[in-house]
C-alpha cells in the first residue's frame, strides 16, 4: 500500500522533471533567447543574460538529476512488477531506445555545460543571445531528443 504510493509519487516526479526540463528548454531557445536578441544594446543585458544562462545551466543539472534517479526506481519498479519473460520484445526494445537516447542527452548536457567553454562579459552575452554554432546544434538537438524520450514514454504505456 505505501509502496504503490511510493512509486506513483516517484512517477510523478520523473514526470514533472521530463515536463520542466522540456518548458525550460522551449522558453531559452523560443522566447528568451530571441527577446535577447533584440534587446542586446541594452545597459546591462550582457550580465542579465549571463546570469539567467548560469541558472539555467544548474537548474538542468539538477532535473537531469531528478530524471537519473527516479528513471532508475521506475525501471526497478517495472521489472519487478512483471517476470522479466512477461514483457514484450516490443517494450524491452523501447525502453532501451528510451535509455540510450537519455544517456545520449546527459552526455550534450554535460559537453555543452562543462566541456565547452566560452569567456563571459558583460558586454558580449554570446552565451545565451548568440552561441557558438556548434552549442546551437548541440541545444536543438538536445530539444528534439527530449521529444523522442517523451514519445518513446507514450508508447510504453500502451506496450
Amino acid at each position: 500500500m505505501i509502496l504503490d504510493k511510493l512509486i506513483l509519487i516517484n512517477h510523478w516526479l520523473h514526470l514533472s522533471a521530463a515536463a520542466l526540463l522540456v518548458g525550460g528548454m522551449i522558453f531559452l531557445v523560443v522566447i528568451l533567447r530571441p527577446v535577447l536578441g533584440r534587446s542586446s544594446s541594452v545597459s546591462g543585458m550582457g550580465t542579465f543574460a549571463n546570469n539567467v544562462h548560469e541558472r539555467f545551466r544548474i537548474y538542468v543539472g539538477i532535473l537531469i538529476g531528478a530524471l537519473i534517479i527516479t528513471g532508475i526506481l521506475n525501471s526497478v519498479d517495472s521489472i519487478m512488477s512483471a517476470a522479466v519473460t512477461d514483457l514484450s520484445t516490443a517494450y524491452k526494445t523501447v525502453i532501451r531506445i528510451k535509455v540510450v537516447l537519455a544517456v545520449c542527452l546527459f552526455i550534450i548536457y554535460g559537453v555543452n555545460a562543462f566541456l565547452i567553454k566560452e569567456e563571459k562579459t558583460d558586454q558580449d552575452c554570446s552565451c545565451l543571445i548568440q552561441p557558438p554554432v556548434h552549442k546551437k546544434i548541440l541545444q536543438i538537438f538536445a530539444l528534439v531528443l527530449v521529444f523522442a524520450i517523451l514519445f518513446l514514454a507514450a508508447l510504453l504505456r500502451s506496450l
